[in-house]
């Protein structure tokens, strides 16, 4: 009897595993390896499925492409038609003219069951990040990540991967900001590095949900203008407009960035350090005080953290401290005498210039990363967290043009004009109004990112997803005429130095 009750439990196991594998689900649960059931793909790349609009989404990276004609793959016991166009499984498809923003209708039928779905083409690049786990803030949970570029000559990317939220204030936001590492095996001592368009390979990256930035760009065109202006020194961040899928749930428009570390710096010397200033320290990290002595076993220190070296392997607020120190407590001679040896002068008039720029209300203090690559070299500077900018502060509010930013190291800088600071400051200023600072290239530059946005309909998902009102038409308007009127009060100002 117990032979019969085994034999009759194995049959009823697999009658119920053949049901299973005759029936599409759609809104999949991962896999052992962290992947979901595939419901239809073109040229090695799924359509990736949003379960709440029960629509597909490919990237092709081009406005329409004549007789789109991938190789498709979709479920054996299943039929699939798109826009009255019966598919060939594992075989190539001619698919007729399509065009991005429209609407194409997907029948897919198994058993009898019929299931109506959408399919919708987009520009963009589209990650995917598959996880069982709730992604919160540390520690990372394990995913799988996957990009499908635009481009059909660019096969798609997939990695496990670690991620977590990231951000401070953000992360109240409903829609949120995350980080990731990519792994090797589904082993967090696994972490590797591996490239993204073709940039350098790394471990670690983010995924920007610029909810506050009602332009979607603004981080995006600062790194873009940092970069420009000094092309060989500037250490920036590059970054690339992406869509983001989390499991079957469409999240919107995201930015994909680099990050700004060690590694990103190639840093190894013994000497070096990295430091991040993350808040304002109550005025230490504009350089209004020093708190009487550097800590010796903490890597957090009025307003900065130490990023480098890691904490666990030495704390060093020492070059830091000399910083300061000249900074706050040292004389007029001795600033002056000294200042060059601390920090790289034309990075710093660049930073004073870009600050200005942008007017990054945000970034005079905190949001900076302090770099000094060994115990000979000088500090130079770099941004991040610039979403408070071109004419908007971080929570979205409109800002005057006619402000000047500055801390205590640039007033000490103008008052004292050591080797003639000022005189080489105003001719950095001209100098770069005439090509990369130029009202015409910067609306140029915005324009190109705007333009890569609006051709899509990722706004109007983005708006209906997170109940926003973005409108990319007039943010444009506004950036444009703040930049001309904050270009002419700066053209004023610097030429008064």
């Amino acid at each position: 009897m117990k032979i019969i009750n085994f034999l009759g439990l194995l049959v009823f196991i697999f009658y119920v595993q053949s049901c299973y594998k005759e029936a599409v689900v759609f809104d999949s649960l991962p896999n052992n390896e962290l992947e979901l059931a595939l419901i239809l793909e073109f040229n090695n790349k799924d359509c990736f499925f949003d379960k709440h609009a029960n629509s597909l989404r490919y990237s092709i990276g081009v406005d329409s492409i004549q007789s789109f004609a991938p190789y498709v793959r979709f479920q054996d016991y299943s039929e699939i038609v798109i826009n009255n166009i019966p598919l060939t499984n594992k075989s190539i498809n001619n698919l007729g003219n399509i065009r991005i923003n429209e609407t194409y209708t997907v029948k897919i039928t198994t058993k009898g069951i019929v299931n109506h779905l959408t399919l919708t083409f987009t520009n963009l690049p589209i990650v995917r990040i598959v996880t069982p786990n709730q992604i919160i803030d540390e520690p990372q949970k394990l995913a799988r990540f996957t990009i499908n570029y635009s481009s059909d000559s660019s096969p798609k990317m997939t990695s496990f991967v670690g991620i977590d939220f990231r951000g401070g204030s953000a992360q109240f936001n409903p829609k949120k900001s995350y980080g990731f590492s990519f792994l090797n095996t589904m082993d967090f001592g696994s972490k590797t590095s591996k490239a993204l368009f073709g940039w350098k390979q790394k471990e670690d990256w983010i995924l920007d949900a610029l909810y506050n930035d009602g332009s979607r760009l603004r981080n995006k065109i600062s790194f873009e203008i940092w970069a420009a202006m000094n092309p060989l020194k500037h250490q920036a961040i590059k970054a690339r407009l992406v869509e983001l899928y989390v499991n079957n749930e469409h999240q919107g428009l995201y930015c994909l960035n680099e990050q700004m570390n060690a590694e990103h710096l190639n840093l190894s010397d013994l000497e070096a350090v990295l430091y991040k200033a993350t808040t304002w320290g109550d005025g230490a990290t504009t350089f209004d005080y020093l708190s009487s002595s550097a800590p010796l076993f903490i890597d957090e220190w009025d307003g900065w953290e130490q990023k480098y070296p890691k904490p666990n392997n030495r704390i060093n607020w020492q070059p830091l401290y000399e910083l300061r120190d000249l900074i706050v407590n040292k004389s007029a001679i001795e600033f002056s005498r000294d200042i060059d040896s601390q920090i790289d002068v034309a990075i710093f008039i660049d930073y004073y210039i870009f600050l200005n720029l942008v007017s990054a209300a945000d970034n005079s203090g905190k949001n900076i990363i302090w770099v000094r690559p060994n115990a000979q070299a000088p500090f130079f500077i770099t941004p991040w967290d610039l979403d408070g900018s071109w004419g908007r502060f971080w929570d979205g509010s409109n800002m005057n043009s006619t402000t000047i930013l500055t801390n205590k190291l640039f007033d000490r800088l103008l008052t004292l004009n050591p080797n003639n600071f000022r005189g080489n400051l105003k001719s950095r200023w001209l100098a770069l109004r005439g090509g990369v600072l130029s009202s015409s290239n910067i609306e140029t530059v915005f324009g190109r990112s705007f333009k890569e946005m609006g051709k899509s309909d990722i706004l109007a998902i983005e708006n209906l997803k997170w109940g926003s009102t973005v409108n990319i038409q007039q943010e444009q308007q506004y950036v444009n005429s703040w930049t001309l009127d904050r270009l002419s009060f700066l053209d004023v100002y610097f030429s008064n130095l």
